[in-house]
């Protein structure tokens, strides 16, 4: 694999390099003398060691958190190991060049502890925004025109918040079913993914921005439009349930309605800047450039640039919460660390096919990492096998929608003609 093990850090946490610093402290260990006892630096890391595994011991997350479990597990092997150079009565001797290999293993250890902090206040903030974006969305069911004064002051809220966030992993989840699992059982609230998927959205539309001049213009249309792009799933799901007299919950949208029926939802939200092109973003957040997406199959003359930009933010996200698109053989998934490399890598691709515009996915992975485009495009250069293709049997497109019945009969239209002539 050609990628640099800690590239995309922030969303899921690399061990390849980890390994390869054993591999290094195991060919050291003969290189010089054993260092004594009392050595400054060796003590430093003795001291360091106890204080990251009382922290480990001491981090508590919720059982539905599965995927930061795992995390942490992990975190907890790499301790056991330094414990056999660091503790009180250490079982192997160190050497010198021994010393900065081990204060580099410890350093990755702060980082996936630090990784998983903020992972849980990530899931505290949410869920207080979540109370929030629902008593903001209440007029919108029941008033065909409203000003979404109460969804202004919760972005404003969610940005004076994330003013001080430097990492994407601070406001994108490591694993958005566990959060959902942990959040509340799905019978209580069958929305709650529709809310969770705005507001990721939305804060992701606003960390690309803060570090894009040409993203602020309009700034709050793409935000509520994250906020609510979702919305026509819930008219969906509402109508399965009067059709067939049962709750079906979220299933596949089978004809790619949601984003039509989202549309006519917000149609009457005015007041901010850029709301006439509401509508025309939510309608389009599923098309792409070269006409395969959906409902409309719209080409790049039909695509505006805020629709461009805002179905880039929503593809990437896609891909990152569903690995069953980022899969070779539709069986085997990806680890935690491949995911995030392997969203970019597959949204890179597609740009590169013409189906995205090439700025925006440019803007978009220069702000998750710097050097993200880069690799990228090395990686795609030069074929890498840990890179997948997409299959499209796991793409919805509107080309694989069966073609919808005509609204009235020709048969008896003619008849009708007929006897009034």
């Amino acid at each position: 694999m050609n990628h640099p093990p800690r590239l995309l850090r922030w969303l899921a946490p690399s061990i390849r390099q980890e390994r390869d610093e054993w591999t290094a402290l195991r060919a050291n260990a003969q290189a010089s003398q054993p260092v004594d006892a009392d050595n400054e630096q060796l003590y430093r890391l003795k001291h360091r060691y106890r204080e990251l595994n009382q922290q480990n011991q001491e981090l508590k997350i919720p059982a539905p958190q599965r995927t930061l479990i795992q995390l942490q597990a992990r975190v907890q092997v790499i301790l056991q190991r330094c414990r056999l150079y660091l503790d009180s009565k250490p079982t192997h001797t160190l050497c010198k060049a021994q010393l900065p290999i081990l204060e580099r293993i410890l350093e990755y250890v702060g980082e996936e502890q630090q990784y998983m902090r903020q992972q849980l206040l990530l899931c505290q903030t949410t869920l207080h925004y979540l109370k929030q974006l629902k008593e903001a969305s209440q007029e919108i069911w029941t008033k065909p025109f409203c000003n979404p004064n109460y969804l202004l002051n919760l972005l404003r809220k969610i940005k004076n918040d994330d003013v001080h966030l430097n990492q994407p992993g601070e406001l994108l989840f490591l694993s958005l079913e566990d959060f959902l699992a942990s959040a509340g059982p799905p019978s209580r609230d069958d929305d709650l993914m529709v809310y969770v998927r705005g507001l990721e959205t939305a804060r992701l539309i606003n960390f690309v921005s803060r570090q894009n001049r040409d993203w602020q213009e309009n700034s709050d249309l793409l935000l509520i439009a994250g906020l609510l792009h979702d919305f026509g799933w819930m008219m969906l799901k509402h109508k399965e349930a009067d059709d067939l007299g049962k709750q079906r919950g979220l299933l596949r949208d089978e004809r790619g309605e949601h984003p039509v029926l989202g549309a006519a939802l917000l149609g009457g939200l005015r007041g901010f800047s850029g709301d006439s092109y509401l509508s025309e973003v939510v309608s389009q957040h599923h098309e792409r450039l070269d006409g395969t997406g959906y409902p409309r199959r719209l080409h790049t003359h039909a695509l505006g640039e805020h629709s461009r930009r805002f179905a880039v933010i929503c593809r990437f996200l896609e891909l990152k919460n569903n690995r069953q698109e980022l899969t070779a053989d539709g069986i085997r998934t990806f680890d935690g660390e491949e995911v995030a490399f392997a969203a970019a890598l597959q949204l890179y691709r597609e740009m590169k096919r013409g189906e995205w515009d090439e700025t925006a996915v440019g803007q978009t992975l220069a702000a998750l990492d710097p050097g993200l485009p880069e690799e990228l495009s090395a990686t795609d250069r030069n074929n890498d096998p840990f890179s997948l293709r997409r299959f499209q049997q796991y793409r919805h497109d509107a080309m694989h929608v069966p073609v919808l019945r005509p609204h009235f009969d020709a048969k008896l239209y003619s008849t009708e003609t007929s006897r009034i002539n």
